[in-house]
């Protein structure tokens, strides 16, 4: 049986994806889709993350990704299929998470598709705030939204809707509103 793996955060970047599994990326078919009652905010403080300093000179700038679970949130994400091999190097990356099953559904039709993994933080493997003036990382933030945004402008709307800073009230582009062109990533 397949294994697929939904991208929320860095993994929408194709790129991002290419840096850990390699040039088998390029071929995969990425496939736009939402998963429900889980919320995506920037809480994670990674240990080897440094400060950005693009926003300010206090060192905030460093929360990753993540979801929690949240009943009647959803967010959109990239569904892509990966062998045991590339799975392993994901989980590798991803050390921070947890990797989770849960059940997608197409982003166009709203149907449900099948199962795939997502990766979600817990306060026993890392460090996880609520702390809403620690912000994105500058690269985290421009790599997911370049990439939610190459796959059409209702997917990257939908994904500032569903993307929150630590506390999980406030939209990361409400913070973001004066930087919102600096973060898609021109090609």
């Amino acid at each position: 049986m397949p294994n697929f793996v939904v991208g929320y955060g860095t993994l929408l970047y194709q790129e991002s994806v290419g840096d850990t599994i390699g040039e088998s990326a390029e071929r995969k078919l990425f496939q736009p889709v939402i998963v429900k009652e889980f919320k995506r905010l920037f809480n994670l403080l990674p240990s080897h993350y440094n400060p950005s300093f693009k926003l300010t000179d206090l060192p905030v700038e460093r929360a990753a990704a993540n979801i929690v679970d949240c009943e009647g949130a959803y967010f959109n994400g990239l569904a892509f299929e990966v062998d045991e091999k590339e799975l392993l190097e994901i989980d590798r990356r991803e050390s921070h998470y947890d990797r989770i099953e849960t059940m997608i559904y197409d982003f166009a039709t709203k149907k449900p598709i099948g199962l795939a993994f997502v990766y979600a933080a817990n306060e026993t493997r890392t460090v996880l705030t609520n702390d809403a003036s620690f912000l994105p990382d500058w690269i985290d933030i421009s790599w997911a939204r370049t990439g939610a945004y190459r796959y059409g402008h209702k997917f990257g709307e939908m994904y500032d809707r569903t993307t929150f800073l630590a506390d999980g009230l406030t939209l990361t582009v409400e913070r973001y509103a004066s930087y919102l062109n600096e973060l898609i990533i021109k090609e």
